[in-house]
């Protein structure tokens, strides 16, 4: 059995590695082939003060946060979960919302992890730091959908946002669209000016500081959103035909926004995220939020799958004049599929710590 940390992953997990992955995996849950649990989410309340000056000032509400997304890819012969336990609070930066994770141990550290089980014998076969994996996972996706979904000539792109998801995101995006340029924006001075000097060479491809928000995204072809805001940061009425849209979160985009687009795929069915929480769920703050469900002018529980484009199951764009989007939502298919592919990298390389398998595995004569 195998423990790999980040620095592994980090020594085997390449963009267009990342992206081929998830698109075998979306392609098997599309054909059938793979299934998903729904995500859900644990939380118990912690108050700030018992974590000292190292907490972000102002965060409220804090919650100790247990996380779980399973799927299976059975053509891999894998089932996986994958799990968080953190620290999330909330606090108000340049007027809005965000939500921050914070390093719960004296340390500073964070706990998550890619549990890998091999689905023909049922033993764990790796345990596998989800840090560097999870911004891939998530960039990945997003660049399958412009990969599918925005218009073949789409060469600028809108980012929003400049952190850790961010940075995938430029990356990956760069593997499926050949851009000409990258318009970004973040609200903390000097965050999009940083982050254009250290990702311009790494992605292959300019990157531009824009003024704000709306001149990121009247600029874009494709506009992505990746940022810790759990409510809106692009409108609706700023999107124009011929554009493609997707983010981290579906509230990054308003509702008026995914109305707009004449064709919305999402990543799995069902809805968002299942939240069980000590003194009850309407604590949290992007609680009750979410749009899925909710009466508007999409359908959510008819929305075509990413899987279902790929595989000629439906159309996708049709015209150039068309506004498409991408709702991308969590999965444990998504997390399966990387994980795999690093698993079997590591393997062929030698990396990761070898712990013996026995440690993780019972004696029949004490399972009834």
């Amino acid at each position: 059995m195998l423990i790999i940390d980040n620095e592994a992953v980090e020594q085997v997990l390449t963009p267009a590695g990342a992206v081929a992955a998830l698109e075998e995996g979306h392609r098997e849950l599309a054909r059938g082939g793979a299934v998903f649990a729904p995500s859900y989410r644990v939380f118990t309340p912690r108050k700030a003060a018992d974590y000292g000056p190292r907490f972000p000032a102002g965060g409220d509400p804090t919650h100790h946060v247990f996380t779980s997304l399973t799927g299976a890819i059975a053509s891999l012969d894998i089932t996986c979960n994958r799990v968080d336990s953190d620290l999330i609070t909330y606090v108000r930066r340049d007027g809005a919302l965000r939500e921050v994770r914070v390093p719960g141990t004296p340390d500073r550290k964070f706990c998550g992890l890619v549990h890998l089980y091999d689905s023909r014998t049922g033993e764990l076969l790796a345990m596998i730091h989800d840090g560097y994996l999870q911004k891939f996972r998530v960039a990945g996706t997003a660049a399958l959908g412009a990969k599918y979904l925005a218009r073949h000539d789409a060469k600028v792109m809108a980012l929003i946002g400049t952190g850790w998801q961010a940075q995938a995101q430029v990356l990956c995006q760069a593997v499926v669209r050949s851009l000409d340029r990258v318009m970004v924006f973040s609200p903390t001075p000097g965050h999009s000016e940083a982050f254009a000097r250290r990702w311009s060479e790494p992605a292959g491809v300019e990157i531009v500081v824009a003024r704000s928000v709306r001149e990121a995204v009247d600029a874009a072809d494709v506009v992505v959103t990746a940022t810790n805001a759990p409510e809106p940061v692009v409108k609706g009425e700023w999107l124009r035909p011929g554009q493609f849209v997707t983010g981290v979160k579906i509230l990054e985009l308003d509702l008026a926004g995914w109305e707009r687009c004449d064709v919305v795929a999402t990543t799995r069915h069902g809805g968002g995220w299942r939240r069980y929480a000590i003194g009850g769920a309407e604590a949290i703050p992007e609680h009750g939020r979410e749009y899925w469900g909710k009466p508007s002018g999409l359908d959510w529980d008819s929305l075509p799958l990413l899987g279902d484009v790929m595989i000629g199951g439906h159309p996708g764009r049709t015209s150039d004049e068309q506004l498409t989007g991408l709702y991308l939502k969590g999965d444990g298919i998504q997390f399966a599929a990387i994980g795999a592919h690093v698993y079997q990298l590591c393997r062929e390389r030698g990396l990761g710590t070898e712990i013996p398998r026995d440690l993780f595995l019972q004696d029949e004569r004490y399972v009834p």
